[in-house]
């Protein structure tokens, strides 16, 4: 049964239940589990920092590093993983011929939806946060068949096209986009219904245990030039180690020190090794990757300099295989930290990071998949003290006036408001009128 009501009542009815103490339900659902990289980050600084009206629900799609953030967050979560198939990643499901995703929909997509079906009604939200294209192919469809408001939040650049990118426009009420430079992908219906939130950051006021080693290096003296994201081959670490191999040869070896920062996911090994094989091909000695830290924040502390040498795309030759990599870079949580502790940051023009970067003020952006140009920029960092300083102050302030945490959560809560003010008020099934 369906009930009709206009737009002025329905926000009544929204503003009396929050005056009356009722929460607003919301359910994340974050696809992405095993990771706690930025996105899941950025969600758990949202979820967080939410007002006492809003009451979460975090749903993920398996046991990993995010569902154990969460909690130590004291945040409510339900794990409820799809079939195996369905829980591949490293972009498994592109490589699926026409047979195999028709079995995959059948077999296990099906069974998965009605039991997200079961959840939602047992828990009732008034919203569906979903996390990427991903999720909502996960989640979108039972969201949807149970008339739930669905938010779809697109954290960077689409990793899939056709269908899967299809689905998530067509079941999002209402999308969310990391930065206006992404908007772009969306079709021109999708654009009408997305806005932007910029992700935020909170002040920092713990910093945890000193690193020692790393305290070594500086007190000899030693510029450190940290890049922090998983190691995964849009992350471009492979034209870091070309840059930094054409710094060495300019005579900054024995003067700098490049410190990676992140996992290295267990479906991108071989991508690991071959950086590994290529650091040994350049020679590089000064450059170390630390591998997953569950707290970076001593690092940026200690470091001079941030880069991130993201790709769009490209193509990657192995040796016994050449691999196509597609990127899906968004609004890099890793500048915002960097700036917010006053270290001056170098990107590619891709994506939001134009939109982080203010060119030669608060650091440098640089063209993707272009290591002399990143070594460039980084020289110009490295040759200036004064400069570093400089351009540190000016990022600091830039994320402390524009990417807070406070925005952030205000941004997303309009965007819930908003959606609920806008639909006709549906009875939620298992009610009665």
């Amino acid at each position: 049964m369906i009930y009709s009501l206009d737009t002025q009542a329905e926000e009544s009815r929204l503003n009396s239940a929050i005056a009356s103490g009722s929460p607003m339900r919301v359910l994340y659902y974050v696809s992405y589990y095993q990771r706690m990289a930025g996105a899941n980050r950025v969600l758990l600084e949202l979820v967080k920092h939410l007002p006492e009206t809003v009451m979460p629900l975090v749903v993920l799609a398996g046991e990993g590093r995010a569902a154990q953030a969460f909690r130590d967050a004291g945040i409510d979560v339900r794990v409820l993983p799809p079939g195996p198939s369905l829980n591949q990643f490293g972009k498994a499901m592109l490589r699926w011929s026409a047979a195999k995703r028709i079995w995959v929909a059948a077999t296990e997509l099906l069974p998965y939806t009605l039991q997200c079906m079961q959840l939602i009604l047992n828990w009732q939200p008034d919203i569906v946060h979903v996390d990427t294209s991903r999720g909502m192919l996960l989640i979108g469809a039972a969201a949807r068949l149970l008339r739930r408001p669905i938010v779809g939040h697109m954290h960077g650049e689409p990793p899939f096209g056709g269908i899967v990118q299809a689905i998530f426009e067509k079941f999002s009420d209402q999308i969310i986009t990391v930065c206006s430079s992404i908007q772009s992908s969306l079709s021109p219906a999708a654009r009408i219904k997305a806005v932007t939130v910029y992700n935020g950051i909170q002040k920092v006021t713990d910093l945890g245990q000193s690193i020692s080693w790393l305290e070594d290096l500086k007190a000899q003296g030693k510029l450190i030039v940290a890049c922090f994201a998983s190691v995964v081959p849009f992350k471009g670490h492979h034209h870091l180690l070309n840059a930094i191999a054409e710094l060495n040869r300019r005579g900054w070896g024995d003067l700098a020190v490049f410190i990676c920062v992140g996992d290295m996911p267990q479906e991108y090994q071989d991508h690991a090794d071959w950086l590994k094989q290529r650091q040994h091909e350049l020679g590089i000695q000064n450059v170390i990757f630390t591998g997953w830290q569950s707290n970076p924040f001593p690092y940026y502390k200690l470091a001079d300099i941030e880069v991130l040498p993201s790709v769009r795309k490209e193509c990657l030759d192995y040796g016994d295989r050449v691999v196509e990599v597609r990127g899906n870079e968004g609004f890099p949580t890793t500048h915002l930290e960097a700036m917010y502790f006053g270290l001056p940051v170098v990107g590619t023009a891709i994506a939001g990071v134009p939109e982080q970067i203010e060119q030669g003020v608060n650091g440098f952006v640089v063209p993707p998949s272009d290591p002399i140009a990143l070594a460039d920029a980084l020289e110009k960092l490295l040759a200036n003290p004064e400069l570093r300083q400089q351009m540190g102050r000016a990022g600091r302030e830039r994320v402390e006036r524009y990417f807070s945490t406070d925005a952030y959560v205000a941004g997303v809560m309009e965007v819930y408001r908003s959606l609920l003010s806008e639909r006709t008020l549906i009875q939620k099934p298992g009610l009665s009128a």
